[in-house]
Formats: structure tokens, sequence, C-alpha cells
């Protein structure tokens, strides 16, 4: 083959080789203004983060609690919103910690037992709600508070929730905003030293808590899915029976409520709940039932079925703590 018989395939590999070139100089160009444009943003991103993580909330609160008290702590409240503002720890003799949260399952207090008690080598009673706010719940994961699954893993060191949705607190603007905004406004803590919630002031009550809103919490908590309502009833006795085998004293409560609302629960929920309490006694567990306690009146209920800081001063007075 002659020379001039490979001379057109050469050149033809010369301009694709130039061809080649430029898109490849074209993309790194590309690339390189993307990421001076997606800089500053990333930066930004960055920094708005760390502020957010920066601010104090309860569940970085109770963290730095536990980690300040676990060799002292002696009672040890879970639960949810009713616990969380119903139980006032200061009030109790010996050294109490409200580890509380709103919103907080059956599940998520299991997990934090398993993680404190441990570390708590004085720790000798729980003291748990037991009643128709908690028992039908959702997995937190599941519902529209599904951000708040990262607090536990994120400040509390919980071993759970590893999706990447809860990496960041920027992947929920919403309560990202609302934290930022709380923040601002109050320049406070949201939980005392002792973890107690401090935001069910009378003077913060809404007008109509007691008529327009009892409908309302009452949808809240109405039983969806009775598969979940057992799967909650089985987590409940693992947790009773975990304190059984470590010799701690388990306490289930009903918090007092509203008589409105204690009258709309269904009959179906009111079985349940009667049943998994009977359960609960066979597994070791003391329940006390003080949902409808008459002695507790308007001044005490800041909502159908959360205390008021009187009325939480009144209830954990009322504990047979000693």
């Amino acid at each position: 083959m002659s020379p001039t018989d490979i001379h057109p395939q050469s050149e033809l590999s010369s301009q694709a080789a130039s061809t080649l070139k430029v898109r490849e100089s074209a993309w790194r160009l590309f690339l390189r203004r993307l990421a001076l444009f997606l800089l500053p943003l990333l930066l930004l991103a960055a920094a708005t983060e760390l502020y957010v993580r920066s601010l104090p909330n309860s569940y970085r609160m109770k963290a730095e609690m536990m980690q300040r008290m676990e060799d002292s702590v002696e009672v040890m409240i879970l639960g949810n919103s009713h616990a969380y503002s119903g139980i006032r720890p200061e009030l109790i003799p010996g050294c109490a910690v409200n580890l509380a949260n709103v919103s907080q399952t059956l599940d998520l207090d299991l997990l934090l037992l398993e993680h404190y008690a441990p570390r708590s080598p004085r720790l000798r009673v729980v003291v748990l709600p037991l009643d128709n706010s908690n028992l039908f719940d959702q997995p937190m994961q599941q519902t529209d508070e599904w951000f708040r699954c990262a607090y536990y893993r994120r400040y509390m060191h919980l071993g759970a929730y590893y999706r990447p949705r809860y990496w960041l607190e920027l992947f929920h603007f919403q309560s990202m905003r609302g934290k930022i905004r709380k923040w601002r406004q109050q320049r406070q803590p949201d939980c005392t030293a002792l973890g107690w919630d401090t935001d069910n002031s009378l003077r913060h009550r809404a007008a109509d808590w007691n008529t327009g809103q009892v409908d309302r919490v009452l949808q809240r908590h109405i039983c969806h899915d009775w598969e979940q309502a057992s799967a909650n009833q089985a987590t409940l006795l693992h947790i009773a029976r975990y304190c059984r085998e470590h010799h701690l004293r388990l306490m289930l409560v009903a918090t007092p409520v509203y008589p409105a609302y204690a009258a709309g629960i269904p009959a179906s929920q009111r079985r349940f709940l009667a049943a998994t309490r009977l359960a609960a006694r066979q597994a070791g567990a003391t329940v006390l039932d003080f949902s409808a306690d008459t002695t507790f009146c308007d001044p005490d209920f800041f909502d159908p079925d959360h205390l008021s800081h009187e009325g939480a001063a009144k209830f954990t007075r009322l504990l047979p703590i000693k």
C-alpha cells in the first residue's frame, strides 16, 4: 500500500482528535464555570446547616444533660408531650430527668431506655405515659414529623435512622426555618436544665382550647391501623420486660385530660388500652390512670390533653415516686 493510500485516513484521524480536544476543552470549561457557580451556594448551605445545628433544641439539651448527670440519675421520664410538659422532674424526690419529647413514639422510648439505662448505674424508676395519645401512633418516620427522627440520631446519638433524608436539617426546610424563627423570637432554651417543657403557660393558651380544639385533638389520636397498635403494644411489653430484667420499676401513667376529650375516645380504643394496661401489669409494671381525676380543673389544662404549668406541678406531686 502506497503512502497516498493512507494519507486521507491520517487526515481524518487528525481531525477527529482535534474535535475531541475541542470538546474536552469545552467540557472542562463548563465544569469550571459550574463549580464557580455552585461554590457560593454550597458554602451558604454549609454555613446555614452549621448555624442551625448550633442552635439549642430539646434533643441536644437532653443529650448534654445525660452526659452531665447519667451517673446520678435515679428517675428517668420517657414518653411524648404528655410527659414532656406534664411531669416536672425538679418536683420528684431524688435525681430525676425528663427525656420525653414532642410526638415521641414508644419505639423511640425503647431506644432511649436501652441507650441510657446501661449508662445510669443509680437508675431505679422509669416513668412512661400509656394512654390514647401514644398507644395508637404510627412510626414517626411515616408521619409528617419524620424530620424529628434526625434529631435522635444527630443529637442523642441513637443507632437508628440511616436514610439520606436524615443527614441534613436543610432537607426539611420548614422545620429548619421554624427552629431559626423560634430562637430569634424567644432567645431561650426549649426546656429546663432537667428536660421539662416550659411552653404550656396559661398566657399562651388558645381561646378555644376546650371547645374548638377538642375534636381536632381527638382526630389526631384516632387509630387507623390496628396492626400498628398491636406493634406498639408489643413494644410497650418489651419495655416492661427490659425494666423487670434490669430491676427497674416501670410506672405507666395516664395524665389528666379534659372531660370532653376523655368522653370522645372511641370505645374500641378504650378496650385496647385496657387490655394493654392489664398485660403491662402482668409484665410487672405499675399502672396509674389519672385521666379522669376530677381534682383537675380548667386552670390545670393548657389544651384538651395537655397540662398547664400549674397542672403539671399538681400532677407530678401525685406520682408515688420515693
